[in-house]
């Protein structure tokens, strides 16, 4: 074996640098967060706006399913929706993407739609009848 003194006096291009063998390697990977799809964001927004236009007054619970796919089919894939129901025979349907929502909410004074789009902003109509 040889000595720290014997070492010394190699050159230094004798040996190449090896790292400890029982040391773990460490690789660094920089996770960048996910950039939202503006193409996406604009689909859902279009969507808002095609229920908006149509101006759907269905007051009956049976056919929620019936609206929940129609729009739902024209949405992007990662979009979620629920069907609730409440007291009163009121009910909603909610859609959701990322940070905008649509609903469609059938109550005891009326249906309303409220729309949450990809610049936050909040939309909202409203058609009055007592149910």
């Amino acid at each position: 074996m040889l000595t720290t003194q014997q070492i010394s006096k190699f050159k230094p291009s004798t040996f190449k640098a090896v790292k400890d063998a029982t040391q773990p390697k460490i690789h660094t990977t920089k996770i960048e967060p996910m950039a939202f799809n503006d193409e996406e964001q604009l689909l859902f927004d279009d969507v808002a706006k095609l229920l908006f236009e149509q101006q759907l007054q269905c007051t009956q619970l049976a056919q929620a399913e019936q609206i929940q796919q129609q729009f739902l089919s024209k949405m992007p894939a990662k979009t979620d929706s629920q069907i609730g129901e409440f007291d009163l025979d009121e009910w909603c349907i909610y859609w959701n993407y990322r940070h905008q929502s649509l609903e469609y909410y059938v109550g005891k004074y009326g249906i309303f739609y409220t729309h949450v789009d990809h610049h936050g902003v909040e939309h909202k109509v409203e058609f009055k009848t007592i149910i």
